[in-house]
């Protein structure tokens, strides 16, 4: 009796698990005689009959389709002590319940090799892009023996996105460069949109070539503005030349006034050497605080003096030679004045030789020799000075 009722348990169980699953379930009608209740059991009892029923297989299933194992929580006594109506109803929530559990293996399944492929694929990314800057790519890549195979399938797959992204977005920046030296608004093209890498290669591009032309820019408006504080002109900003621009011009106008004053400073300073007295320049007498300038070079100037003597003593000695001291070679107002006192010491050198050869008897011979030798020595110091 017991072998035949397994056998009828065994036929029933594949029958059921071979139909589809049954997602709902009907209430059993009241009138059952299989649960052999007495008359006093109300339908409300005979759901909470089958809801166990049902409950109980749900469960068992569950962890049976986890497993991916039929029946592997049945034993021989499973089901002998229900009716086979009962039987069914236990069964119904078992096929459900086993369905459930393999949707919910696959599901665990099908997210651990997606994080496998997304860790594998992340790290092959980076790889790429270091070996890309570093010019190093590789063609084959070897698979990692500790890691699975759905890893190893993600790093190549990232390491070869990568090496694509990359190239792409050297061809991004070159025209986000491009787009920006010929326009002053960035507009992305939709084939470099899609990804942050080209995205921002281009953008990077662009703001490269957009930094050159405002720098372009600045340097021409700072120039204007040189130009403008060296004449001592009214500072007039174009109307063009706005934020940084407007500081470009106003910064190259101050420049320019105080290069002017520096200039004009350095004006009265080598007047000093041509004047005995301080006079100011027609041109500046209109512009008083480049007048003031002029005259603070003027009196600045305290090596007058001490050059004019200088220039006298070498002139008076015998057999010296003219030359300015090296650190006013390269200023003409101070060479003029050297040589003119350098002049004065010559011809007191003349007059004190005379009186001395006087004296002697051979004037004559000894001043012509000494003119003749003098001239000659003129002569080659008007040529030092003029190279």
């Amino acid at each position: 009796m017991m072998k035949k009722k397994l056998a009828v348990i065994s036929t029933a169980c594949l029958l059921i698990l071979a139909s589809d699953p049954v997602p709902s379930y009907a209430t059993p009608d009241s009138s059952s005689d299989v649960l052999d209740q007495p008359t006093s059991v109300t339908n409300e009892d005979v759901k909470a009959i089958f809801d166990s029923l049902y409950q109980e297989g749900y469960s068992l299933g569950e962890e049976d389709g986890y497993a991916e194992k039929k029946f592997d929580q049945f034993d021989q006594t499973t089901g002998l002590d229900k009716s086979s109506e009962e039987f069914t109803w236990f069964m119904m929530g078992y096929t459900v319940g086993y369905k459930k559990g393999q949707q919910q293996k696959e599901e665990e399944l099908k997210t651990e090799q997606e994080n496998e492929m997304a860790a594998g694929e992340e790290e092959g990314y980076q790889q790429g892009v270091l070996d890309y800057k570093h010019a190093t790519i590789q063609s084959e890549i070897d698979p990692f023996p500790s890691k699975s195979s759905d890893w190893n399938k993600g790093y190549v797959q990232g390491y070869k996105k990568a090496i694509s992204l990359m190239d792409l977005s050297v061809k991004a920046k070159k025209e986000g460069y491009d787009q920006g030296l010929e326009k002053d608004s960035m507009s992305v093209p939709s084939m470099y949109d899609d990804e942050d890498v080209t995205r921002q290669a281009f953008t990077e591009g662009f703001e490269t070539a957009q930094a050159k032309v405002l720098n372009q820019q600045k340097k021409q408006f700072e120039k204007q503005g040189y130009v403008q504080g060296y004449h001592d002109l009214s500072l007039e900003v174009p109307a063009e030349a706005e934020g940084e621009l407007q500081t470009a011009f106003e910064q190259g106008y101050e420049k320019g006034q105080k290069q002017k004053q520096k200039d004009v400073k350095a004006d009265g300073y080598d007047s000093a050497f041509t004047y005995q007295t301080y006079r100011a320049p027609k041109s500046l007498q209109d512009k008083p605080e480049l007048g003031k300038w002029y005259k603070a070079g003027f009196y600045s100037n305290k090596d007058v003096k001490s050059l004019q003597q200088k220039a006298y003593k070498d002139g008076w000695k015998l057999g010296k030679e003219m030359s300015v001291p090296k650190k006013y070679k390269q200023n003409k107002a101070a060479g003029a004045m050297y040589k003119k006192y350098f002049e004065q010491g010559q011809k007191k050198q003349d007059k004190t030789v005379s009186h001395i050869l006087l004296g002697s008897g051979i004037v004559l011979t000894l001043v012509a020799l000494i003119t003749l030798w003098r001239l000659r020595r003129r002569k080659n110091e008007e040529t030092t000075l003029d190279s």
